[in-house]
């Protein structure tokens, strides 16, 4: 059974027993806590609220390739030459490669993504990007868009 921890004071000396315990409440946190085996109990400690987080205020969309023409290898690509020479290439693999299949689990788990008028997923260029690969939710909310409907979840 998951039980998750948001807003519970442990006073020093207290224990709190779980299978796995995540540090920070913001969508990289709640994200591994929801995507954990079921049979694993979690702790999610917070500094303060989900509403109080870099996540909670990133006004950036979400980069993956799933528009029509896209592929992770172009996305890697154009990330390796963003990054100048700073990149770790196997994270960056990672990156592209999942993108697109956790585009389609986010929005399983119902982040309200900004649809164009066909009811596909909008996408939009930025830096960086030969293509359209940006993903936002209500404009420029995406963190916090992102932070509610997971927390919702977590809660």
């Amino acid at each position: 059974m998951r039980r998750y921890l948001f807003g519970r004071n442990l006073k020093i000396g207290e224990a709190l027993s779980c299978d796995v315990l995540i540090v920070g409440s913001g969508i990289a946190g709640l994200y591994a806590a929801l995507n954990l085996d079921d049979t694993l109990s979690c702790a999610i400690l917070t500094k303060e609220g989900v509403d109080v987080s870099s996540s909670w205020l990133a006004q950036g969309g979400i980069a993956a390739a799933i528009a029509k023409g896209d592929r992770p290898q172009f996305h890697y690509e154009d990330t390796l030459a963003a990054g100048a020479g700073l990149c770790d290439e196997a994270a960056v693999r990672v990156l592209v490669d999942e993108g697109p299949s956790d585009i389609e689990r986010l929005l399983a788990l119902n982040v309200p993504f900004d649809l164009n008028e066909d009811g596909d997923l909008q996408t939009g260029r930025e830096g960086g990007h030969r293509m359209s690969r940006i993903v936002h939710a209500h404009g420029d909310a995406t963190g916090r868009e992102t932070v509610k409907a997971l927390a919702a979840i977590a809660s």
